[in-house]
C-alpha cells in the first residue's frame, strides 16, 4: 500500500516518536516537516550544533514514527550528512513556513540546521 504524501501536505506539524539512544524507551516530540512527495520522504530539520534530542536518536537507531494528522507512519530516518541535500532540504522548509524565511534572512539557525531525511514509509 502506498502512502499518499501529498494529501498530508496541509498540516503544519508532525509528532516523530523515536526511540531513546540510551534509555531504550519511546521519545516523541511535536516538529515541523516537509515533504518530498517525488521522493517518497518526510523531511525533518532542527537546530544545528550537536542537534537536538531527536536527531540524536535517530543517528542511534533510525526506526520511526511519523504522524501527521490522524495518519501514522512508519520509516526509516537517517541524518543528512551531504551538505547539497542538507541545503536541499533547508530550501523546502524556507518555502513551506514564513519563520524560516526569517531565520534565514536574519542568518539565525539556518545555516548550521540539523537535516533528517524519512524514507522507506508505510502505514504503521
Amino acid at each position: 500500500m502506498s502512502v499518499d504524501l501529498a494529501a498530508l501536505d496541509g498540516h503544519w506539524n508532525c509528532r516523530l516518536t523515536v526511540r531513546g539512544r540510551k534509555s531504550g524507551q519511546p521519545r516523541t516530540v511535536t516538529i515541523w516537516f516537509a515533504l518530498d512527495p517525488a521522493a517518497g520522504r518526510i523531511n525533518l530539520t532542527g537546530s544545528g550544533g550537536k542537534g537536538p534530542q531527536w536527531y540524536r536518536n535517530v543517528q542511534a537507531d533510525g526506526d520511526v514514527t511519523v504522524q501527521i494528522g490522524k495518519t501514522r507512519l512508519r520509516g526509516r530516518a537517517r541524518a543528512v550528512d551531504d551538505p547539497g541535500e542538507a541545503e536541499a532540504i533547508r530550501q523546502r522548509f524556507v518555502r513551506r513556513y514564513r519563520l524560516a524565511r526569517l531565520a534565514r534572512a536574519l542568518g539565525r539557525g539556518y545555516v548550521d540546521s540539523v537535516a533528517v531525511e524519512v524514507g522507506e514509509l508505510a502505514p504503521a
